[in-house]
């Protein structure tokens, strides 16, 4: 963020401030609290706030100029809509309290300008801004608040980036990992059950509910549940590996086992090969040399 030059005579206050200082003082404070605002803000969110405060800076200095009370009226409104919007995340923005740099007539006293010492002893017209004070603090935090939004014009993704962003983001998504046609639901669900029962113990006719298996089924494989009577999955797992028999099945338990096997995973593989020669017994000794 831009800052504001303030190298003015305050050291403990030592001699009173040069009212020539003051607005810049004042606007450095604000600036302040602008940059520690926008740190818990993402670049949308800052570009957003930036131009909501810009925002009530016209309002305010259109007040000075006419001192309309309506404007103050859409400040209230414009604040209440930010808080609508951003609701808990408007925290951080509203803890700084920058309506309070608005007080012209003891934001001297609020912000720390002057002990109170000091404050006590300035004539009355001095304990609050003048007409010239305000607007050149207005101006100043104008000006900074412009700079910082041009500044995250630049640091943030045009609409046409972002939708071509977008559009690139579909593109790798349908083309990263192309469906497998030889990798069937049925294959699927005789490699879960493998799993399940080979490294977790987990069966659905003896440990568990096949209808809880069955929505884990719709998870891995991204199929929409939509209840037990609807699902294909639960009719077929319930018989599963029964499903299939003989040759159909064989096809598909050999099609399955070199993931595990590759895997290490011994006790599925030793479940798989013997349910591989169970279904090889049905079928004719003249054909099982064929699925060995």
């Amino acid at each position: 963020m831009q800052h504001v030059n303030t190298n003015f005579a305050t050291d403990s206050h030592k001699a009173m401030i040069n009212r020539i200082a003051l607005p810049a003082i004042l606007a450095k404070k604000f600036i302040n609290d602008y940059d520690a605002v926008m740190k818990h803000y993402n670049t949308e969110q800052q570009i957003e706030l930036t131009k909501h405060l810009l925002d009530i800076l016209e309002l305010v200095k259109q007040y000075q100029e006419n001192k309309n009370e309506k404007l103050y009226k859409d400040i209230q409104s414009k604040e209440k809509a930010l808080v609508e919007k951003y609701k808990q995340s408007l925290k951080p923005y509203k803890a700084k309290a920058f309506y309070k740099f608005f007080q012209f007539d003891i934001v001297v006293a609020e912000k720390d300008i002057y002990s109170t010492a000091e404050y006590n002893k300035l004539p009355p017209d001095e304990q609050q801004l003048s007409d010239t004070e305000i607007n050149t603090f207005l101006n100043i935090c104008a000006n900074i608040l412009n700079s910082s939004l041009d500044r995250l014009y630049l640091d943030s993704p045009s609409d046409t980036e972002k939708i071509l962003n977008s559009q690139n983001s579909v593109q790798e998504e349908l083309t990263a990992d192309l469906p497998d046609k030889e990798i069937t639901r049925s294959r699927q669900m005789l490699a879960i059950y493998y799993l399940l029962k080979g490294d977790f113990n987990i069966e659905h006719r003896s440990t568990h509910n096949v209808s809880d298996v069955a929505k884990f089924i719709h998870l891995l494989t991204g199929t929409k549940f939509s209840g037990l009577t609807n699902s294909e999955i639960y009719k077929k797992y319930k018989k599963i590996p029964s499903h299939k028999q003989g040759a159909e099945l064989i096809k598909d338990l050999k099609f399955i086992r070199p993931y595990f096997e590759s895997l290490q995973l011994k006790d599925a593989v030793a479940l798989i090969d013997s349910e591989i020669q169970n279904a090889l017994k049905e079928i004719p000794l003249s054909e099982r040399k064929n699925y060995r």
